[in-house]
């Protein structure tokens, strides 16, 4: 299953935690059959016992051994996506399977039985006779295989060994453990310095990515480049009466009515707006340290880059994936409450305004607005939609609840931030700087008001419109006249239109984002959302094909009602997949 990839990546502490974990996983898969025997046992039938756990176990051992193969095709192990494929009725257009190799599958399924059920009479021969003695060594290498495994995966997580990190995603369905927020709360450093490590371009042999190098030329002149950022930020809000600083800068500008984030989280919104991917490679993009090209090529560039967060970049750790190598890059904001976080952050960006004294040199900012998110308001704030709840109260929620209190305290956070905006807008006019500075307004993903009346609220619950759907406005001085746009389009297509309209990058798009120019109305078939353990796919009328978290494959509609019944396009699906892990090797 390794292949010669990950092979290469593999060292001393790889191998430890490798072996540790697979005799971890393999000791709490294996009590499945083993209590199924107990309750054989228990009603005194042994030999039925005996007979079903050798079945079962039989049974694992051979879906280990196809997995192993689905994993070298698709780079993830069997899941729903790959049953419904296999089973359905057009199976045929991807799987064309020769004789022979159902020949040789065949043999291997009955050594690997035989060689299995051998194994079952020997070590019940030997829990007969040393049952004592056998006993307790066996379980004491089981937990301390498993205590070693996840803590040691805690720790090399944390440090990004790849032989680790890399090594852990090769055993099905494992998933140790992280506590990112507990080691940078406790003090941990890693030893080595992230900003180093991506200006090297350390990379693993298992990745290619970009497909070319760069083929770059400086452009003539050089946008200055905004992005705003606001937390879960619902279409719904985008309104006159809502927030009116922004409904009027998307009347005056580039208004894209039909946009789609790259997932229902921060996370994997933020990772699809800078790289131009699915948030699928984010785990490989960390470990390897891979940069975004878009940052790359701005400070190559020489733009002035700053990031404005209200939120902490450290949980997600965008600091240390998306910005590793930007200098003096500010982490979090100061203040007590959100909306102070919010107004200081704005704050902030226009003190720097200000003092720009090297005018000639182009600048980059992110503002990354959180009040939406946080449902935080001090009484005098929350007063424009009425009635409004005074805080998130959760314990409320329920699929026949009236959304308005709730819906209007979301509105009344939406309008708070819009006036801190119009600060930011009224700067940029003052200064004049509208004529040579591109403005990207929009949102990490969106927020959920059960609009779907399936008990539905905030966000990373499913992948339906009502949690990835959000405004996109962009303000580029060189299309002067205001459009509203309604062909889809996505998160990946922010960094692919920057890259390749404004600031000199020759490449194919697709050598470097799953993306297209904003302005492209090609279809956006087959729409990667989510991470890689949780993904999906939005393919026509925005009906989801979900792989979830524990493998099945979950098919709904635009409203999110399930689609039963569904046969996988296999071709289709195939194209897609291989277009999804097209910068693996």
């Amino acid at each position: 299953m390794f292949g010669n990839s990950i092979a290469e990546l593999m060292d001393f502490e790889g191998w430890c935690f490798f072996i540790a974990s697979t005799i971890s996983h393999a000791s709490q898969v294996a009590l499945i059959p083993f209590l199924v025997y107990l309750i054989f046992a228990a009603v005194r039938l042994p030999r039925v016992a005996t007979v079903v756990h050798i079945v079962l176990v039989v049974a694992l051992c051979i879906l280990c051994y196809v997995n192993e193969q689905v994993f070298a095709l698709y780079r993830f192990h069997i899941n729903g996506f790959i049953l419904n494929m296999f089973f359905g009725d057009s199976a045929a257009e991807i799987f064309t399977f020769d004789t022979m190799l159902y020949v040789k599958e065949g043999v291997m399924f009955v050594l690997l039985s035989a060689v299995v059920t051998g194994l079952w009479w020997v070590s019940s021969f030997v829990w007969r006779k040393f049952r004592k003695a056998f006993a307790v060594p066996v379980v004491s290498v089981f937990v301390a295989c498993t205590l070693f495994a996840h803590g040691w995966h805690v720790y090399a997580s944390y440090m990004q060994h790849q032989s680790v990190v890399k090594s852990a995603k090769l055993i099905p369905y494992y998933f140790p453990m992280t506590a990112y927020g507990f080691m940078v709360r406790h003090g941990f450093v890693a030893p080595d310095d992230y900003r180093k490590l991506a200006s090297a371009h350390t990379q693993s042999s298992d990745i290619q990515y970009p497909l070319r190098p760069f083929d770059n030329v400086r452009p003539e002149k050089l946008p200055n480049i905004i992005f705003i950022l606001i937390d879960s930020w619902n279409r719904r809000a985008f309104t006159p009466e809502c927030m009116p600083t922004a409904y009027d800068f998307a009347q005056k500008n580039q208004w894209f009515a039909n946009h789609v984030s790259g997932s229902n989280g921060t996370q994997s919104g933020v990772f699809g707006v800078f790289y131009g991917l699915p948030c699928y490679y984010w785990e490989a993009f960390e470990a390897s340290h891979i940069t975004p090209p878009l940052v790359d090529r701005l400070l190559e560039l020489g733009y002035d880059f700053q990031v404005y967060p209200s939120a902490p970049l450290t949980d997600p750790p965008f600091a240390r994936v998306l910005f590793s190598n930007v200098p003096n890059l500010n982490i979090k904001t100061e203040g007590e409450s959100v909306i102070e976080r919010d107004n200081r952050l704005a704050d902030n960006f226009l003190a720097d305004l200000e003092a720009r004294t090297d005018t000639s040199a182009p600048f980059f900012s992110f503002l990354f607005f959180d009040l939406p998110h946080s449902f935080q308001l001090p009484k005098d704030k929350n007063v424009k939609f009425q009635p409004a709840w005074e805080y998130a109260d959760y314990t409320k929620l329920n699929n026949d609840l009236d959304p308005e209190p709730f819906w209007n305290l979301y509105r009344n956070t939406c309008n708070q931030d819009d006036e801190i905006m119009s600060r930011v807008f009224d700067a940029l006019e003052r200064k004049g700087l509208m004529d040579s500075t591109i403005v990207v307004l929009t949102g990490d993903h969106s927020q959920e008001f059960n609009e779907n009346h399936k008990n539905y609220w905030g966000h990373n619950g499913n992948f339906s419109l009502h949690q990835i759907g959000v405004p996109l406005i962009c303000h580029f001085p060189d299309m002067q006249q205001p459009h509203k746009f309604t062909h889809r389009t996505t998160h990946y297509d922010i960094a692919a239109t920057l890259m390749s309209r404004y600031l000199g990058v020759r490449n194919d798009i697709s050598d470097y984002s799953a993306g297209h120019v904003l302005t492209d109305s090609v279809p956006r078939r087959w729409h990667v959302v989510g991470s890689n353990l949780n993904y999906a796919f939005i393919i026509e009328g925005d009906s989801i094909l979900e792989k979830t978290a524990d493998g099945a494959l979950d098919v709904y509609d635009a409203n999110l009602n399930p689609v039963n019944g569904y046969k996988l396009p296999a071709k289709e699906f195939n194209d897609a997949m291989n277009e999804l892990n097209k910068y693996f090797k």
